[in-house]
């Protein structure tokens, strides 16, 4: 069962049926800028129009008629519009889109994006972020997980709040691999030559490399990226990336084309459940990267009210429990995989024992244990020299 057939016929979308407006990805992966709605209402201090978010694909709640039940119930409780969009496919590109408007005192058109943690702090160093004002973040105050306040790259949580979490890791079909996958040297088995994924993401594929070398990211020289490139560059020699893939590895590995990949954790759950039940995820013996994407709010926006009542809005346990629901990442939200588990029974309890399965496997992968975090590790915070060494090392690799 897809996602989609599965949140129409558990009836939750009918709950809360109406819709939302959506602008193409491809607009704003081409830098176009969301237009401007004349729909819905706002606080009284902001312009009026609809909410514009910037989101990763699949990342949120979606029925089969292209809606999203939790931003149809978020309208309806706030009389907020949001125009959803799949705008960001790759950190770096998106913060390359909207970095040279924030620079120039623009505003980007966006009132919420979700990025990756180190272009949090990129943009808050260059002050191109909005301050929250944490007195309308009432849900956040009472119900944010410990482990996603007080992050590395926004330690007081002045710019940004946990949106999802996950671990970057290793995924593979046994049936096509032939054997158990345990280190990130398997990754780069000549033996996987053509039927190999890589990421596009040069701080997922530096971090598990230089995991692999003995190396933590957080404390790693550029010399030591420099020993990582060196060992992607041979990989590329013998042509073992099928490509360096964004969200699109995911169809490659789910159909068969890729054998192992580097993947995240939250689609191989998704995988599992809807689209092939054979792959599975593996934290590398020599470690996983460990990530979270944060609503954050870019300088110049028109609509700061509303769109601390959209973050305040997915810190309430009904509204983050239907994302994680669906989606199976990392919530930043105390309670809902208790309410996960609640529904499950409900729907048990009515007979619907394929619902309650789903809600049942779940409710595990939505917060990280213990054991998941143990041999996990973050970026590390680069300087501006820094960053430009690793970009032309991996320049020299991506290309």
């Amino acid at each position: 069962m897809s996602r989609r057939s599965f949140m129409r016929q558990t009836g939750r979308g009918a709950l809360v049926a109406g819709s939302t407006l959506s602008i193409a990805s491809i607009l704003a992966a081409c830098g176009i800028k969301p237009g401007a709605s004349a729909t819905g209402s706002a606080a009284a201090s902001d312009a009026t129009g609809a909410l514009e978010w910037a989101n990763w694909p699949l990342y949120i709640d979606i029925d089969d008629d292209g809606n999203y039940p939790s931003l149809v119930a978020f309208t309806e409780e706030s009389g907020l519009e949001v125009n959803y969009t799949e705008a960001i496919q790759d950190n770096a590109d998106f913060m390359g889109v909207i970095l040279p408007d924030l620079q120039a005192g623009n505003a980007t058109g966006w009132d919420v994006i979700t990025p990756g943690g180190w272009v949090v702090e990129r943009l808050a160093r260059l002050e191109v972020l909005e301050e929250l004002d944490h007195s309308q973040l009432p849900n956040w105050t009472a119900n944010a997980a410990d482990y996603a306040k007080g992050l590395w790259f926004d330690p007081e949580n002045k710019y940004s709040l946990w949106w999802q979490g996950g671990i970057t890791g290793l995924a593979y079909d046994p049936e096509l691999t032939g054997r158990e996958i345990t280190t990130f040297d398997d990754l780069l088995d000549p033996a996987f030559a053509g039927v190999a994924g890589a990421f596009s993401d040069m701080r997922d594929m530096f971090g598990l490399t230089l995991l692999s070398l003995g190396v933590e990211p957080a404390n790693a020289t550029v010399d030591d990226v420099t020993r990582a490139r060196d060992l992607l560059l041979e990989a590329n020699g013998r042509n073992q990336f099928r490509g360096y893939y964004g969200n699109e590895y995911y169809d490659a590995l789910a159909a068969g084309d890729l054998a192992i990949s580097v993947a995240w954790s939250g689609d191989i759950t998704q995988m599992q459940l809807n689209d092939n039940d054979k792959v599975q995820f593996v934290i590398p013996q020599d470690g996983a990267m460990r990530w979270n994407d944060n609503f954050a709010i870019p300088k110049g926006t028109s609509r700061l009210h509303g769109a601390h009542k959209l973050m305040n809005y997915y810190y309430g346990v009904p509204g983050a429990t239907m994302i994680s629901e669906y989606i199976g990442y990392f919530t930043g939200v105390n309670g809902v995989q208790e309410q996960i588990m609640a529904d499950a029974e409900a729907y048990r309890a009515d007979g619907d024992t394929e619902n309650a399965d789903y809600y049942d496997a779940v409710a595990p992968t939505v917060v990280p244990t213990e054991d998941q975090l143990a041999n996990t590790y973050t970026d590390k915070e680069l300087t501006e020299d820094e960053e430009a060494e690793w970009n032309d090392l991996w320049l020299e690799v991506s290309s």
